[in-house]
């Protein structure tokens, strides 16, 4: 099978949960299938390089996509007002990538196109006679209601919902568009039926490296806490922040010196401000994360916005870690409140239960082993890729 990837980057450094996903699947099957990588980049990057390395035959389309900062990036978000199309869409739409993927198709005659992103479905909307394939990492549209949700301000308020409706709208005409789609969980799956009946979707969920990610028996747990995430998206920036000043407050009124330890790239300056809070600590990239999630007694996931399911939460258990989530942040995952994770929503529940597994050393090494049995048994890469490649013969099949 020859197969054509778009996406927005190359998935290489390994360092968000996206990438993480789109390099491990896309690494097994072109083992044994053709790939080809079309992304935004640069040939002479180590990105590229690490993709030639693993056979997914890298096409690099020069940068177009603009930065999220600086006057020019709010001009663009006021002048999207008057597009049909969504800020996730028009941002990442670009002539030049638009006529590279049009000169690729037609010199590779791909079997299957695979949006590794939904709104990179607006690339193929006009290319016929191909397969093509959309990945929901998350249900944007979800994403973008729990912004409106959660948000104060009136006017980001007022501006998030149009973009909401957009970003909705889209969705359901990209995989209007599609042959086929993709979903990290059972829930998300249901989701996106409901936009197309007839469309064919398969969960491949969220995996992890069973051998990298594994539980450190030898290491001594400090009173911290750690949470690891890109702290450029923003249901990250949120979740900390709430954290922060929401819940940590109150986990200090009983853990007076416990310390609470965020790690991600790209920490914006409003996030990095919460490091002059006493005991919090905002640490940026790091060339490995596990040391971290190691020296912690448990692991936290405050999120109040996001979809699909968290890798976060998948390492944190292969680690044998004790995790306290919020149910959204566990969601589409198989896990059991009290068996494999504690789950909590509101600041004093989550502030409760950090502190109960900090005074029970044996309820928390239960939690860890329990979890530890759950990844093993279910999130393999491997497993994922063995499942996404059977679907993506169904799809190219017609079956």
């Amino acid at each position: 099978m020859k197969i054509l990837i778009l996406d927005e980057e190359f998935p290489f450094p390994l360092n968000t949960g996206k990438r993480i996903r789109s390099f491990n699947l896309t690494r097994i099957i072109a083992q044994k299938h053709e790939v080809h990588y079309l992304a935004y980049g640069e040939a002479a990057s180590g990105s590229f390089g690490e993709m030639e390395k693993n056979d997914m035959h890298p096409i690099a389309v020069p940068n177009q996509i603009p930065r999220k900062s600086g006057l020019t990036f709010y001009f663009r978000l006021l002048t999207n007002l008057a597009s049909q199309y969504p800020y996730i869409v028009t941002s990442h739409y670009s002539k030049i990538f638009q006529a590279k993927v049009e000169e690729t198709a037609n010199r590779l005659k791909p079997d299957l196109v695979i949006c590794e992103w939904s709104p990179y479905a607006i690339f193929v909307k006009a290319i016929p006679g191909i397969k093509k394939i959309v990945v929901a990492h998350n249900i944007e549209g979800k994403i973008w209601e729990r912004y409106y949700e959660n948000e104060k301000n009136p006017i980001k308020k007022w501006y998030i919902k149009r973009q909401m409706l957009k970003v909705a709208g889209f969705e359901k005409a990209a995989f209007g568009w599609a042959d086929g789609a993709t979903a990290v969980s059972a829930i998300e799956a249901e989701e996106i039926r409901a936009y197309k009946q007839t469309l064919k979707v398969e969960t491949v969920e969220n995996g992890v490296d069973l051998e990298y990610f594994r539980p450190d028996t030898n290491k001594k747990v400090k009173k911290e806490l750690s949470f690891v995430g890109s702290m450029n998206w923003r249901p990250n920036q949120d979740a900390i922040q709430y954290f922060a000043e929401e819940i940590f407050p109150l986990v200090r009124e009983k853990e007076k010196d416990i310390v609470a330890t965020f790690v991600g790239q790209d920490p914006p300056p409003h996030i990095r401000k919460l490091d002059s809070i006493p005991g919090i600590k905002i640490i940026g990239q790091v060339d490995d994360v596990r040391p971290y999630v190691h020296r912690a007694a448990v692991y936290i996931v405050p999120l109040r916005i996001g979809g699909g399911t968290r890798l976060k939460i998948i390492e944190a258990l292969a680690m044998g870690k004790a995790v306290v989530s919020t149910r959204v942040g566990a969601e589409g995952l198989n896990v059991i409140d009290g068996q494999e994770i504690i789950l909590a929503d509101k600041p004093e529940e989550f502030a409760e239960k950090i502190s109960i597994l900090q005074q029970d050393e044996q309820l928390r090494n239960r939690l860890g082993v329990a979890g530890r049995k759950l990844v093993e048994a279910q999130y393999g890469w491997e497993k994922q890729a063995e499942k996404l490649e059977r679907f993506l013969n169904k799809v190219v099949e017609g079956r």
